[in-house]
């Protein structure tokens, strides 16, 4: 070593050893791939006073109706025979319409409807004046398969891997590797929906980019679950889980374990133990110049009956992730545990 490689070990010296002592580090942290599982919900979006002075004004065929709900397609089949339920009780005519997070988002926002739901935890878009949120309860995303396939359980991280294109080939996991050619492709199939919401598939990869080239992306639920049933080496994941269990798909895909942890398992998911979820939320006004009484009542019954929403929906309640340590802002899930 020459004279002043020495002074510069000699200077540095002091510098390294500081760095190490505060928990400074030279190397590169790795990158943290999962996105962002919920928003601030302190943070609102503002609106004009006009909007905000607007009164709900349902569409011409909710005329005379007591309470208006327009609920997301994945949480339509849990919420709907509560709702019925509790409209019966109470003798109120309630309309109950089905779409997507996109137009849910659009009734709020015109104010045309009491309670507006959605699958994805709410982002700043979604948090408007007057507008509260509440969660009834949280279901497992199931990562499928195609059945003939011999995957029954990947790790979260495989997983990533997996769509960001790092592991192209089934027999690159040791695990699997003995029970699968060495030839089958590892074939990705994304949906990508609300991209600028927290959570659902963003638990996976924060945001599209992070994406391999690989990857197939489809259009509906449906198309995910028809994609993986007909392609050996598929790996895709859904919401709802009426698909896994629709007799066009039964036999066709299976969902698998994540780090050991069966989807189905409700304490699993109750626990955070299986990483990957969707949220059901849903909404209600509270300005004195929008406020329902009859939804809120609705939705109150919503949340205190979740327990008993159809188990093939594998949804963990809301009361039960209070008690498991989730975090929670009133009636909204705002934190894992």
């Amino acid at each position: 070593m020459n004279r002043f490689a020495v002074y510069m070990v000699v200077l540095l010296a002091p510098l390294t050893l500081l760095l190490a002592s505060t928990g400074w580090t030279t190397e590169t942290p790795p990158a943290i791939l999962k996105g962002p599982p919920f928003s601030n919900p302190d943070d609102i979006t503002p609106k004009p006073a006009a909007w905000q002075q607007q009164p709900v004004r349902y569409r011409p065929q909710d005329a005379g109706l007591d309470v208006t709900l327009l609920l997301d397609q994945n949480i339509y089949p849990g919420l709907l025979p509560l709702v019925q339920e509790f409209a019966r009780a109470k003798q109120w005519n309630v309309a109950v319409h089905e779409g997507t997070c996109g137009p849910a988002a659009e009734g709020i926002l015109r104010k045309e409807v009491d309670i507006g739901g959605s699958c994805c935890p709410t982002a700043k878009e979604d948090r408007l004046p007057g507008l509260r949120w509440h969660t009834v309860g949280i279901s497992p995303m199931a990562m499928l398969v195609n059945a003939a396939d011999p995957i029954d359980n990947l790790t979260s991280d495989q997983v990533r891997d997996i769509f960001q294109g790092k592991l192209t080939r089934w027999a690159q996991i040791p695990t699997i590797g003995d029970k699968i050619s060495a030839a089958t492709l590892i074939r990705p199939i994304t949906r990508l929906h609300c991209k600028f919401r927290p959570g659902h598939w963003r638990l996976i990869l924060d945001n599209e980019e992070l994406f391999g080239p690989r990857v197939s992306e489809v259009g509906t639920i449906m198309d995910v679950a028809a994609s993986v049933g007909r392609t050996r080496g598929a790996l895709g994941y859904v919401e709802n889980w009426q698909i896994v269990a629709d007799p066009k798909y039964r036999e066709t895909v299976k969902a698998i374990q994540i780090n050991g942890q069966d989807p189905r398992n409700h304490n699993a998911v109750a626990t955070g133990l299986y990483p990957f979820y969707w949220v059901y939320n849903v909404s209600t006004w509270s300005a004195d110049n929008t406020v329902n009484p009859k939804a809120q009542q609705l939705v109150q019954y919503l949340i205190d009956h979740a327990d008993r929403i159809d188990p093939a929906l594998h949804l963990v309640p809301a009361a039960e992730l209070k008690k498991k340590g989730w975090k929670f802002k009133d009636d909204e899930l705002v934190g894992e545990p």
